[in-house]
């Protein structure tokens, strides 16, 4: 059961690719040294020739100046961390990043961050400054945009814009970077105040949600309104961000990626956000059994997800991990009984009190976590034991949480992990890996890194500029203020960002409204984007409970200093220089932040080495030997995530026969597909369940050269349009779900269209649609379908293959003038029960097309698009045209 999100129309996913971009991170029409050809039929594919091998070697086909950055490290024997003795950002860990001088020295505006330097339109756009790739740096490279789709990445995307047909915007102060993702919120919330230092220190969830245990209860409320959900979004997209899994988004400005109606176009399928997965709404807990809830979710409920998050082991006591027991394979065979949903898919939010065992746990199911650090620290004093996660090889994505104890931007989010990490977890990590946790991490988390959190060709522009005052490179990002987001785009639109910069024809700001942000003018798109709100709407509703936006440090912001009165009450002080409330000189892991939590008599120390867990360079094992798994490498295979053509299914090869950026060994489509576009398909492939093409539902679809049939009224949230194909043969019609959005479309139009096959109560459809007119034409090329009415109607035998089809019934009379009485909704019957429905022409009782004639009234033909909905077939005519009558015109005057 699904309903779809807004229509992003000509902006497809088939890009247009131009030879000349010939990075290693580019769209190339060239046949390779590999033997890769354009494929079948001569169709475009995506080159990945690298010819950037050695430290400081000149590539002789790009001109470009290259340099490794794997940094020459020490092993700390107290702490097991690695020391980075490079000035530049490195990974931390055992992949490389590599920092690539593009040679372009490129200009500062006189004013602010980036200006046009060549005009252009919105169609393609090129920009220019430091590029935050997902395994490289440009400097003083480009990001190249098509119709909203990243067609080319690095340096030679940097060739004079003229040449690309291209407008050129440059940044040369300015860090390009994926659009940012928050992996977890609860949106619906924002209508509440922050705590500040808190109401309490918890133990666990329920105490501060039901008041448990003699704790004082953390007042809130939910319920936020529109406008108030809708401005918190704006706050997100303000911190940079794009993308959010924030359990009630509305539609507009974010993708909202686990809302299905609210996914913006995004052709991926819905993230399941799950707060109680072992039905403990009730307060349910247990110290070692596993009877919760009568419902808990279990690994069938999960199975077919991309991406399921759900809230397990929050909080620093027994009941807190005795959740995780219950939902993976380490109960143990305890009472009750333990479902695994620690899956590929899962990504565990907040996993607090995590052991060694733990982690390996989760690591070995190819499992993530979801941190959310500040409503952790403020809310339990503590939070999740990221460097042994990290370090047995968990992949970390970051999490608001909520404004009452969280924060109210990823970019406040990242000032906390970076506190936590200079002053508790003694620079565990770098710039690098923090920027993974909100761009390529994050996308392996919510299932969609094949469509954002990195640049790369094929993947929706979503994209966010950063003015480089808080530093270079990633630093850039981590460190920023809302002022110092220059530029935000979803799909290639703008959002956000400077005034001047959006008031061009390229970016396509000109409506957006005004807004100074610190001094700075911004512009922020809500009306433009949204249609039914506006910036002071949303500002307006939005303040009445706390600040769109803070220029320093938010007032009463969560506090995000670990803190217990009981168990460290002191802080850092110089005996105990990580502040977890043990002496230096007793401290298992001086230097790392890891109290006693409420459940250990000590502190973590799996394998009894003297070591703590949290500081230990082989947590599992004694001495310093181990082979570790890597937290940039999630599937093991020796590629990191960000360059790895199947980052989810091993590959060490890496061979991509159709050379789309999809490898071989995860790509099941025979044509070549880049990105986030589809297989394509036909209809009959989609709607026939017996068709050995048929995709599971959920799946991402694509087909082109259908044609429009009928386009449902452009109000409300059940918008969309039907396609068919010209055979006319069954199966050959299907639903386009829009929801809140424009349909943008006219009957007769050729299109194509990529997005999730969906069963939405039994009526397929393809939902989150991204929409290319290939010919705006509105003459249909064939002419509806004579059927029986008995065939089409419930029960029918061609019911199910005629369903969303124009087909026409003829010498029929009425024989139920209201078959849904008492209530009433337009509807009538006709010969031989066959039902006649105003979805298409008006989908408003008593307005146009009605139940007003009388039982006998007979019409010579009616024509319409065959649909189901109410557990009905119904013919649905598009227009009075649709409806030859003899006896009484049907349509209201």
């Amino acid at each position: 059961m699904a309903v779809s999100p807004s229509l992003l129309v000509a902006v497809g996913l088939g890009v247009t690719l131009l030879a000349g971009c010939g990075d290693d991170e580019t769209m190339s029409t060239s046949e390779t040294d590999a033997g890769t050809s354009a494929g079948p039929g001569g169709e475009t594919t995506m080159g990945t020739s690298d010819a950037m091998t050695s430290v400081g070697m000149t590539d002789s086909s790009t001109g470009d100046t290259t340099s490794s950055t794997t940094p020459t490290t020490t092993s700390n024997e107290t702490t097991g961390t690695d020391t980075d003795t490079t000035d530049t950002d490195t990974t931390g860990g055992d992949n490389e990043l590599e920092i690539v001088d593009c040679g372009e020295n490129l200009t500062p505006p006189d004013e602010g961050t980036c200006e046009m330097t060549l005009p252009g339109t919105v169609n393609r756009l090129l920009l220019r400054g430091t590029v935050l790739a997902p395994t490289k740096v440009y400097k003083g490279g480009g990001v190249l945009i098509s119709n909203g789709v990243i067609e080319c990445v690095g340096c030679d995307c940097g060739m004079p814009a003229a040449e690309l047909n291209a407008a050129e915007v440059t940044c040369a102060d300015g860090v390009i970077s994926p659009g940012l993702i928050n992996t977890h919120d609860h949106i619906t919330f924002a209508n509440n105040y922050p705590i500040g230092d808190g109401v309490d220190r918890y133990e666990h969830r329920h105490d501060w949600r039901e008041g448990q245990n003699g704790h004082a209860p953390l007042p809130y409320s939910g319920g936020a309104s529109t406008d108030v959900v809708l401005g918190a979004e704006l706050r997100f997209i303000m911190g940079g961000a794009t993308s959010t899994a924030s359990a009630g988004g509305r539609g507009g400005l974010l993708r909202n990626l686990d809302s299905s109606g609210d996914l913006e176009g995004l052709p991926i399928s819905v993230v399941d956000s799950d707060t109680f997965p072992l039905d403990d709404a009730d307060g349910w807990w247990q110290l070692d059994a596993c009877d919760y809830g009568n419902n808990p979710t279990t690994q069938a409920d999960i199975d077919g997800l991309d991406s399921y998050l759900p809230h397990i082991a929050e909080g620093i006591s027994q009941t807190a991990h005795n959740e995780f027991m219950c939902t993976s394979t380490m109960n143990g065979g305890g009472p009750g009984v333990a479902n695994d949903i620690v899956e590929p898919q899962t990504g565990i939010v907040h996993a607090v009190p995590m052991l060694a065992a733990d982690a390996d746990e989760i690591e070995m199911n190819m499992a993530k976590v979801v941190w959310s650090p500040r409503s952790n620290v403020v809310l339990y004093g503590n939070t999740a034991p990221v460097t042994l996660l990290d370090r047995l090889g968990v992949t970390l994505a970051l999490g608001t949480d909520w404004v009452p104890s969280g924060s109210m931007n990823l970019l406040r989010e990242l000032a906390c992990v970076d506190l936590l990490n200079e002053t508790y977890f003694n620079s565990y990590f770098d710039d690098f890996d923090i920027w993974r946790m909100v761009t390529t991490n994050a996308s392996l988390v919510v299932g969609g890194h094949n469509a954002i959190g990195m640049l790369k060709p094929g993947y929706v522009a979503d994209i966010s500029v950063f003015r480089n005052t808080a530093g270079e490179d990633h630093r850039a990002v981590i460190g920023a203020n809302v002022d110092d987001v220059v530029l935000v785009l979803r799909g290639g639109a703008p959002l956000y960002g400077d005034d001047a910069l959006l008031d061009t024809a390229a970016i396509g700001g000109q409506g957006c409204e005004p807004l100074d942000v610190c001094g700075t003018p911004k512009r922020a798109c809500v009306n433009q984007d949204v249609g039914a709100a506006t910036l002071a709407q949303v500002t307006s509703a939005i303040e009445q409970h706390y600040p769109l936006f803070f220029c320093d440090v938010p007032d009463d912001e969560p506090s995000c200093v670990p803190y217990r009165p009981d168990d460290y009450p002191d802080g850092i002080t110089d005996t105990d220089k990580d502040g977890d409330g043990e002496d230096d000189a007793s401290d298992n892991c001086p230097d790392v932040f890891n109290p006693v939590r409420w459940f250990e008599d000590a502190q973590a120390d799996h394998d009894d080495d003297g070591l703590g867990d949290a500081c230990d360079p082989c947590p599992l094992t004694p001495g310093d030997g181990c082979a570790l798994h890597s937290s940039d490498d999630i599937d093991d295979d020796g590629v990191p995530d960000g360059a790895d053509n199947c980052p989810l299914v091993m590959n060490a090869d890496q061979a991509d026969v159709d050379a789309d950026g999809h490898g071989d060994a995860c790509d099941d489509c025979a044509e070549p597909n880049p990105g986030a576009k589809a297989c394509p398909t036909t209809i009959d492939a989609i709607r026939d369940p017996n068709h050995p093409d048929h995709p599971s539902e959920g799946s991402n679809v694509s087909v082109a050269g259908v044609y429009v049939t009928a386009v449902r009224p452009d109000m409300g949230g059940s918008r969309g349009f039907y396609i068919q194909d010209d055979s006319l043969n069954p199966y050959t019609g299907i639903f386009v779900f829009t929801g809140g959005a424009s349909p943008g479309v006219e009957v007769g139009n050729r299109v194509s269209v990529s997005g999730v096959y969906e069963e939405y109560f039994e009526l397929s459809e393809i939902s989150s649609p991204t929409v290319q007119i290939e010919d705006p034409g509105t003459d249909l090329p064939f002419t509806p379908i004579v059927v029986a009415p008995g065939d089409i109607a419930t029960g029918g035998s061609m019911g199910e293959a005629y369903e969303s089809m124009l087909v026409s019934v003829e010498s029929v009379a009425i024989t139920v003038v209201n078959p849904d009485a008492p209530n009433d909704y337009d509807e009538f019957e006709v010969t031989d029960g066959l039902r006649i429905d105003d979805t298409v022409t008006d989908a408003q009782v008593d307005i146009g097309l009605d139940n007003s004639c009388q039982m006998g009234d007979s019409f010579n033909a009616i024509t319409g698009v065959h649909g189901w909905s109410f557990a009905n077939r119904k013919l649905q005519p598009r227009d009075a045209a649709d409806v030859d009558w003899q006896d009484c015109d049907p349509f209201t005057p």
